[in-house]
């Protein structure tokens, strides 16, 4: 893809499932996601395609950390998703539809496709929902299958690979030879610094480096020494946590 075309990922930071404190604003919830659109962070969000064949937005394989209730996400009866309540809040699980409509292209989003079984359903529907939509977004996974089928069938799409630390996973993304089907690799800031990624980097100028999930001041700093952008997120319950940053990643770079 031309550099034009994927430098909007570098220059805004993006927030973690929405701008949340998962309290009173949960994570991957509406008003996470206008909560980042107020503030002008870029927007990471999850999507599932559940049995029922909605595609809906969520993170967690299983609805007990953020719903209270036993269960599992894809097995959620999306005719009845108000009854699906983030975090003791009044917000419930959104569809892919509702967050699109919410965000309506103010800003950057990062869509995860979680892992399917159905790669070929997952990714036909949620490019149907995306084929009309006006503003920046792009595609990553931790599953190359994913990731795969999108360079095959819509490489006008910005791609990304998303690179656990764990040895596996690891092993598995370098075998395949991931970054030569994508724009960027979206990898975990316990990988970093790496030897790898900086060779990869080095031998493919064009590539693009994000860094998820970037929590604390030891992490930020490693997040501005090795990467291009950054995946973020605050937590008031915790002095641990970073500030929320500066929007424009190049300015939290000057303040480093």
């Amino acid at each position: 893809m031309e550099k034009n075309k994927t430098s909007w990922l570098t220059k805004t930071v993006v927030a973690h499932r929405g701008l949340h404190d998962n309290k009173t604003l949960p994570e991957n919830s509406l008003g996470a996601f206008e909560n980042a659109i107020k503030h002008g962070y870029g927007i990471e969000f999850d999507v599932w395609r559940t049995n029922d064949g909605e595609l809906i937005v969520h993170h967690d394989s299983k609805l007990n950390r953020t719903c209270l209730r036993d269960g599992k996400v894809k097995e959620i009866d999306t005719s009845r998703l108000d009854e699906y309540k983030l975090m003791n809040t009044d917000y419930s699980i959104p569809t892919f539809a509702q967050v699109l409509d919410t965000v309506a292209g103010r800003v950057n989003l990062v869509i995860e496709i979680k892992p399917q079984r159905a790669v070929e359903a997952t990714c036909s529907q949620v490019w149907e929902e995306l084929r009309n939509y006006k503003g920046n977004y792009c595609i990553e996974s931790f599953d190359p299958r994913i990731v795969r089928w999108w360079a095959k069938n819509h490489p006008e799409v910005m791609l990304g690979q998303l690179c656990d630390y764990y040895a596996l996973h690891k092993l598995m993304v370098r075998v395949c030879k991931q970054h030569k089907y994508v724009d960027f690799l979206a990898v975990s800031i316990k990988n970093l610094p790496s030897k790898y990624y900086q060779k990869l980097k080095k031998l493919n100028p064009e590539l693009i480096v994000v860094t998820w999930t970037v929590r604390t001041p030891e992490q930020l700093k490693l997040a501005l020494a090795n990467t291009d952008n950054m995946i973020f997120e605050t937590n008031i319950k915790s002095d641990d946590y970073i500030n929320a940053p500066d929007t424009e990643y190049n300015r939290v770079k000057y303040k480093k």
